[in-house]
């Protein structure tokens, strides 16, 4: 991951399902308890937040509100039509308080002993005021007593909870003006899947762009098989997408928005000095690059270098608009130009 350009890790510690990814003390429905209870990484939470973070990633915990699998969100005794807590809180209110402790004592498990975390992503969205109040306010202000700084996620919740928004397996039409994060799949799945229809790497590399370009972050999930593993088919899309961005990184990484980010298949950033912009053409996919590159607005001043050989590349300009000649013997990638505007 480290390789293929990632900055920080999102674990999922506990889906809706109830099953627990790391050693909690509250429940046995974990897997230091079941399928890997022998295992010398038996608490795999506390493993891989460990080993990432040697990497230099920023380290996020998923954590779902809804517990399907906890008594006190659906009782066994009754039936379960609908996502939600399947008895009515109103009526009673010493099983939901059960649950608002049990939520607390698991998240602040997370918080106190798996070291530094950075981000607290919660899902569940139906989870909240008035209804299905958790007491999130409570929850979050204690977790940053033990993690000062951390940025918390409660997806699709407005307020203070919501640090950024999460548009889900879809991009903004535009830029937004608010911190985001767009989680999309590289399968046609969230989880592993046995039959995956794998998105390619020009594909991760285009879609980051826009996602840059738009000022998003872009949270590619990857699901890991049975028995833990990422497959192979996996690993060379990543590759690919590292290569990449190993000599076009500067065009993606501490960059910023600009007015005019988008013109054909050009989206552009901007340099955190603002005086620098940088142009990437998304090729697109199953398509060999052109001779030429064109594209309106952001009119280049001076030189105009490919960030995949580093060298100078020839260009026009007539009428607000950039045509770009391309040099022979490139790599047919998605190419990245700097410059500097008048």
């Amino acid at each position: 991951m480290k390789e293929s350009g990632f900055k920080y890790l999102i674990f999922t510690t506990k889906h809706h399902d109830g099953f627990c990814m790391f050693d909690s003390k509250y429940t046995d429905f974990s897997v230091s308890k079941h399928g890997y209870k022998n295992g010398k990484y038996r608490n795999i939470a506390y493993h891989v937040f460990d080993a990432f973070r040697q990497k230099g990633f920023m380290i996020g915990a998923y954590f779902s509100k809804p517990d399907w699998h906890c008594p006190y969100y659906w009782d066994p005794a009754l039936a379960t039509p609908t996502r939600n807590v399947n008895y009515d809180i109103q009526k009673y209110p010493e099983t939901w308080a059960k649950y608002q402790q049990y939520t607390a004592n698991q998240i602040d498990e997370l918080m106190s002993d798996y070291g530094r975390i950075d981000i607290l992503w919660l899902d569940g969205g139906w989870v909240r005021k008035p209804a299905q109040d958790i007491k999130l306010d409570e929850i979050v202000d204690k977790a940053r007593l033990k993690q000062p700084g951390l940025i918390a996620v409660d997806r699709t919740v407005p307020g203070r909870n919501e640090n950024y928004q999460t548009p889900e397996l879809r991009i903004p039409k535009t830029q937004l003006d608010h911190p985001w994060e767009s989680g999309i799949t590289l399968t046609n799945s969230w989880g592993w899947n046995p039959k995956p229809k794998y998105k390619s790497a020009r594909w991760v590399i285009n879609t980051l762009a826009e996602i840059t370009a738009k000022g998003g972050c872009f949270l590619l999930n990857v699901g890991p098989n049975r028995e833990g593993e990422i497959e192979e088919e996996v690993v060379k899309r990543l590759q690919e997408v590292g290569s990449w961005l190993s000599t076009n990184g500067s065009a993606i990484y501490a960059t910023r928005i600009t007015p005019n980010y988008h013109s054909g298949n050009v989206w552009f950033t901007a340099n955190k000095d603002g005086k620098t912009l940088y142009a990437i053409y998304a090729l697109p996919e199953g398509e060999e690059l052109p001779e030429t590159i064109e594209w309106e607005g952001n009119l280049p001043k001076g030189k105009l270098t490919l960030l995949q050989n580093g060298k100078r590349v020839k260009y026009s300009c007539k009428d607000g608009k950039v045509t770009v000649q391309l040099p022979d013997g490139l790599l047919n990638e998605s190419l990245a130009f700097r410059f500097k505007v008048k």
